[in-house]
């Protein structure tokens, strides 16, 4: 379900994502101009002057995003045979981008992490740039953006590669407008019938590597994340076993075209009573209140650090027979006809005991996860450019933006810093191009270091 999660659901503990690298501030040294070291005490005329510990000032300035600097590079030209001898740019801004390129690789960067991880759309980069005194078009911000998601999309492309064989996902979808989609003919999953399809969702895939990277990935067109878990799917290396899928219990999310072990969020399904409670003030606080301690149970598991097979074990032991307790419960209510089938309450049990195998998986599989939270928030990326900029106007710009929110995110959860990474991925197009898999952001540093040797 697309539902916001509900004020009082409880939260899981939430993963601190590692620490993005911080830029050291510049410093600079002022001297004493008129005094020195040895020298006499200029107010009581009796000591002398010794070195002291420095006095400190950080200094946070402003200014605009992107510095404008024309270099003005001396030539000389032979009287004889016409050649001309041009001073050379300094290191920093022939590494920075091509001869005759006026936006560098930094500033394409920034316009980048503005707009597709930031959500500022162009029009108000463009207005803001102009109040700044250095105007900057909307039209020229998204073709510098685009310069920067076809330099790294080799990496996008090896990146999807690895995802399909990822032992675990969690995936959604939240609806996003392209303008020149109005409607396409698909394939049904089911029967292999084409037809006529004209919702556009942008799809959310995160994909936990069994090397401990995790990859955050996004995809708009018209379709769904099960669709699109599909196509990942696909390209799975035969013999692997079956991976875990977290999500919400839309038949629309669902795989189809290999076997998965299917987990469900407990969110959702803690969120059919929660929305009720006013309706049926002695029956759903009890319930909640088991919810509370499988959370509970979780965040134990979290502050001790348990390892995936210990997590298990502990929730199997501690959750599962409060899951239990429900399921007889619910199913008590419903046979006893104590509670009507088709109420409110009567909907919110029949969709637990249905969902009950789904729901209980943390339980049973080592590493699946309790709800679809941390997907839910990873989406909050695109739903930021959503309610900025409402629409993408082509699928072409779709896909710029799918590239560069996925990098960004997948930067970021791996505690790199994107604007680096973009930098260094736009100075190396040779290296992307021939060796995608040596450029992902997790060692691409390494990769950095050998070349500059």
């Amino acid at each position: 379900m697309r539902a916001k999660r509900h004020r009082h659901a409880p939260r899981e503990k939430k993963a601190k994502r590692p620490p993005t690298p911080a830029t050291p501030p510049t410093q600079e040294y002022h001297a004493l101009a008129e005094l020195s070291k040895g020298e006499r005490c200029p107010e009581c005329l009796i000591g002398t002057l010794n070195k002291y510990e420095p006095a400190v000032l950080l200094r946070i300035s402003g200014h605009s995003p992107y510095e404008a600097t024309r270099h003005i590079m001396e030539r000389l030209r032979c009287n004889a045979c016409g050649i001309y001898f041009t001073a050379a740019l300094p290191e920093a801004v022939q590494q920075d981008g091509q001869p005759n390129q006026m936006y560098a690789y930094s500033a394409r960067s920034l316009m980048a992490i503005s707009k597709y991880y930031m959500g500022q759309p162009f029009y108000r980069q463009e207005s803001l740039q102009h109040l700044l005194g250095l105007n900057i078009t909307a039209s020229t911000l998204f073709d510098q953006c685009e310069y920067v998601a076809n330099a790294i999309k080799p990496i996008y492309d090896v990146i999807l590669r690895l995802a399909a064989d990822a032992p675990y996902f969690e995936i959604d979808d939240t609806p996003y407008k392209i303008l020149s989609e109005t409607e396409i003919q698909k394939p049904n999953r089911k029967t292999g019938k084409l037809q006529r399809r004209t919702g556009s969702n942008a799809s959310g895939l995160i994909a936990s590597l069994a090397t401990g990277q995790v990859l955050i990935l996004i995809q708009t067109n018209i379709g769904h994340a099960g669709e699109w878990i599909d196509e990942i799917l696909s390209q799975r290396t035969v013999g692997l076993p079956a991976p875990t899928v977290m999500s919400d219990a839309l038949s629309s999310n669902k795989t189809s075209v290999i076997p998965v072990i299917e987990s469900l969020c407990n969110v959702h399904a803690r969120r059919q009573f929660a929305d009720i409670t006013d309706h049926f003030p002695e029956t759903v606080p009890w319930v909640l209140n088991d919810y509370k301690v499988i959370w509970e149970n979780e965040a134990h598991c979290q502050d001790n650090t348990l390892s995936p097979p210990d997590r298990q074990r502990y929730h199997k032991t501690h959750s599962l027979p409060v899951m239990e307790i429900m399921k007889n419960r619910f199913e008590t209510h419903l046979a006893d006809e104590d509670v009507e089938e088709n109420s409110g309450l009567g909907k919110a049990m029949s969709y637990f005991l249905r969902h009950y195998l789904g729901l209980t998986q943390f339980c049973h599989t080592e590493g699946a996860r309790l709800d679809n939270n941390r997907m839910e928030a990873e989406l909050k990326i695109p739903i930021r450019n959503r309610k900025n900029a409402y629409f993408y106007k082509t699928l072409a710009g779709a896909q710029v933006s799918d590239v560069l929110t996925s990098m960004i995110s997948t930067c970021v959860q791996a505690g790199v810093n994107p604007f680096d990474y973009l930098t260094w991925v736009q100075q190396h197009p040779e290296r992307v191009k021939t060796s995608p898999l040596t450029c992902l952001p997790w060692n691409y540093k390494g990769v950095s270091e050998k070349i500059a040797a």
